[in-house]
């Protein structure tokens, strides 16, 4: 049976302030939540994990907010030798001496008991860590929910929603949202800088397309020699 996870026509108030209007959401793939600071992104995922009510799934459901576990041996932590060998294979890349290591920590716990559907918030990561965790995710086909309000995370995935004046601005394939640069504007985001820069590389006829990260254009800038 395939799973399914869907939110609809979710009202969110503080203090007879609107913070959420007529929000959707049909969960088929790991996707990104963009809004600006303010904008009731993180009181929905805490609606969300208090009141489980206000959805429909038939999956497994774990939530990350920002937790810290201190690091001491983190193998013992995990049983490391009972772990599959993705998994274990996962925590040796991602767990190392560096950067918010405790909240990786916390993250690579939540994961343990692979659930269907994982929501977190910012989760400040390096580039690289960043790139693992997803990468792990899509091998054991777990769906991401993420909310942001950097634009610079969201070329990681391949599906956006943004969020604009208490509801939803913009939605659908990442590529296609950032090519609405006028719009995104108007949403108040500049583009990613590699995004930005590929556009203007394809003023020029130089490239075709829009890359998202520095590596892909690199290998689009030197085949053009």
């Amino acid at each position: 049976m395939e799973k399914y996870f869907r939110v609809g026509q979710f009202n969110l108030k503080l203090e007879d302030k609107v913070m959420i209007s007529s929000f959707e959401l049909n969960l088929r793939q790991s996707t990104c939540l963009l809004g600006e600071s303010g904008s009731g992104k993180s009181l929905l995922l805490k609606k969300l994990v208090s009141d489980s009510s206000l959805y429909n799934t038939n999956g497994t459901v774990r939530f990350y907010f920002g937790e810290s576990k201190k690091v001491e041996n983190w193998k013992n932590t995990f049983h490391y030798s009972q772990l599959s060998f993705p998994y274990q294979k996962f925590l040796d890349s991602f767990l190392t001496d560096s950067f918010a290591m405790g909240n990786k920590l916390a993250i690579a716990l939540k994961l343990l008991d692979h659930p269907d559907y994982f929501f977190c918030e910012q989760l400040h990561l390096s580039d690289h860590d960043f790139s693992l965790f997803l990468h792990f995710l899509k091998e054991q086909n777990i769906i991401l929910f993420y909310v942001t309000n950097q634009i610079e995370e969201c070329v990681f995935f391949s599906y956006l929603i943004v969020l604009k004046n208490n509801q939803i601005a913009i939605e659908g394939k990442m590529d296609l949202v950032l090519k609405e640069e006028k719009l995104m504007k108007l949403l108040g985001f500049s583009l990613p800088f590699y995004v930005n820069l590929s556009k203007q590389l394809g003023y020029y006829g130089l490239i075709s397309k829009i890359y998202l990260n520095k590596e892909d254009l690199e290998v689009a800038l030197w085949q053009l020699k």
